[in-house]
């Protein structure tokens, strides 16, 4: 629609308008420098002026708009593309001295901002006033209503189908054989360890003033911590004993040697290739140990250990390999198929795959939902865009499959994520790389709509090979996991974050009885309580069309809070 002073007196009154305006100038399809724009205003001397938002801008940031003549103006109308601006009419009505109102087209017609701005403002009062709501606040035309926590109540999760399911998929000699080999696995790491610190001159190893000691030794900053971690670590598997203010090895020197390390790793893939079929995680673990004393220094990236050359089949192995790795993928699998075939039919499921990486959990759940049979929604995600883009060629005869970049450790709508999007999320392993997990669980929980479920698998003990390898490329921790020695949460502390966000269900799998279970790789299955107030519900009460409702974990300070509501939510549309 072309914008002039008729046709928007015309469309905000619906009437036509009078036929003897007063001085008039329509600036809606012209482009004036400020300069120029200012010199026409005094020749022409129009008691009523049109522009559109930018020009304003532009008007109100001129050094010589204050040397100006405008006295002559009576009315300066401006059109935006969406609603809000309030301050910007304000700041221009004292500048210019005349009535500033600004319009935009919405519903198929103008409305007037400061109109619409206080249609909206009553309409975030009424939200206030909900007894769901715990805090709102609005934004242009975007409310912000964070929901009351709801109590949890009793939910059937299916875990025991799959459980059974399961039980007969995996032969049980075979996961005894792979408990045997991850405890062989683990003492390599822990004498590997050993054979770092006496490398870089750390044994016997400090107690008192542990990071000057460690600083002094060559230690690189950003390992200092996890080193720290594994005298802790050492000492409670009695392979270093405390003797005065020092920490003393328990075991004779040559069974950390070099040699001694090489046999131990000549040992063991061949065994572990017979049982897993594979030998990624044993070359992994044995190239970190050889290389030990380069990443304790900092002389040696840990990253170009696991994607050597910039290749990905290192790390792709090491997700997929274990057996206690396939145990998760075909129980999420599992999990997730019968989950979309108890659905209601109708609107496709909409999916959100967070930290997909590799692709290990997305290549066992997407020919699981395929065979479904329902209509989906699936968008696969990684905080890597090289990860996200290597995925769509592998993904390319599954239609209903997009592609993207999420962070867990940002909040949603900061990444223009819309909230209450999703009917369900997986995570493979990659919620222990937040670094404040109650946040992430936080964030997803935003995400998902009422009723919605989160999948997801984890370690819950710690991991001694992935301490002497992966950690040196994991973030220090900022919740819980920063006052203990572990890289990751044990079952119980994953339970009662769950819990403190607001999740019900909050079961795992495997079972305590399970031969897999000692290893402590677990698959969660979590759900957003069916009575947390949603999107609809709010929207039918508030009876405010052209308001964008969402619904974040939190209200943030004004300034990020604009920048969440200018962010598009387009993204999360399939």
């Amino acid at each position: 629609m072309k914008l002039s002073v008729n046709t928007l007196l015309v469309d905000v009154s619906g009437h036509s308008p009078l036929w003897h305006l007063p001085p008039t100038i329509d600036l809606g399809e012209h482009r004036l420098a400020p300069a120029r724009l200012l010199a026409e205003l005094e020749r022409q001397q129009p008691e009523v002026v049109l522009m559109d938002i930018e020009q304003l801008e532009r008007l109100l940031a001129f050094p010589g708009l204050a040397l100006s003549d405008l006295s002559h103006l009576r009315h300066l109308l401006f059109v935006a593309p969406t609603p809000g601006h309030t301050a910007l009419a304000k700041r221009a009505a004292a500048q210019f001295a005349c009535t500033v109102r600004g319009y935009t087209y919405l519903d198929d017609q103008w409305q007037a901002l400061d109109s619409l701005q206080t249609e909206h403002e009553h309409s975030c009062q009424r939200a206030l006033a909900h007894p769901a709501v715990s805090a709102a606040a609005l934004d242009g035309q975007v409310l912000f209503v964070v929901p009351h926590p709801c109590s949890p109540t009793l939910v059937d999760d299916h875990l025991d189908v799959t459980a059974a399911a399961m039980n007969q998929q995996m032969d049980d000699q075979q996961l005894a054989q792979a408990v045997q080999l991850d405890q062989q696995l683990a003492h390599a790491a822990l004498l590997s360890m050993l054979y770092g610190l006496d490398r870089c001159g750390l044994l016997p190893a400090p107690l008192e003033n542990v990071a000057a000691s460690l600083a002094n030794a060559g230690i690189g900053p950003g390992q200092r911590a996890l080193v720290a971690r594994w005298l802790d670590v050492l000492q409670a598997q009695g392979l270093l004993r405390r003797d005065g203010v020092q920490l003393y090895p328990t075991v004779a020197a040559d069974t950390w040697s070099l040699e001694a390390l090489e046999q131990a790793w000549a040992k063991l893939a061949p065994a572990w290739a017979n049982n897993t079929g594979g030998h990624g995680t044993i070359d992994y673990a044995r190239d970190n140990a050889r290389a030990l004393p380069a990443l304790m220094r900092g002389e040696r990236a840990a990253v170009h250990l696991l994607f050597p050359e910039g290749r990905t089949e290192r790390a792709a192995a090491l997700y997929r390999e274990s057996l206690a790795a396939q145990y998760q993928h075909q129980a999420v699998a599992h999990w997730v198929a019968a989950w979309a075939a108890r659905q209601s039919h109708g609107a496709p499921l909409r999916v959100l795959e967070v930290g997909a990486g590799t692709g290990a959990t997305t290549q066992a759940v997407l020919p699981a939902l395929a065979k479904a049979g329902v209509a989906l929604d699936y968008l696969c995600t990684d905080v890597s865009r090289y990860f996200a883009e290597q995925a769509v060629a592998r993904h390319a005869h599954w239609p209903w499959v997009r592609h993207g970049v999420f962070d867990i450790d940002r909040p949603a709508l900061e990444q223009g994520r819309t909230t209450q999007a999703w009917d369900l999320i997986v995570a493979g392993g990659v919620l222990n790389a937040a670094r404040d997990t109650d946040r992430t669980l936080a964030t997803l929980y935003a995400l998902l709509k009422p009723g919605g479920w989160l999948v997801f698998s984890e370690p819950t003990r710690e991991e001694f090979w992935v301490m002497a390898s992966q950690a040196f490329m994991l973030e220090q921790a900022a919740d819980e996991r920063q006052h203990g020695s572990s890289t990751f949460l044990d079952l119980a502390q994953w339970q009662a974050a769950l819990a403190r966000t607001g999740f019900q269900g909050n079961r795992s799998l495997p079972g305590a009885d399970h031969t897999l279970a000692p290893l402590g790789h677990r698959v969660f299955v979590a759900q957003v309580p069916h009575q947390r107030l949603s999107r609809e519900a709010l929207a039918a009460h508030l009876q405010a069309p052209g308001l964008r409702i969402e619904l974040p974990e939190y209200l943030p300070e004004p300034s990020t809070l604009s920048q969440w509501a200018s962010l598009s939510a387009a993204k999360d549309l399939p």
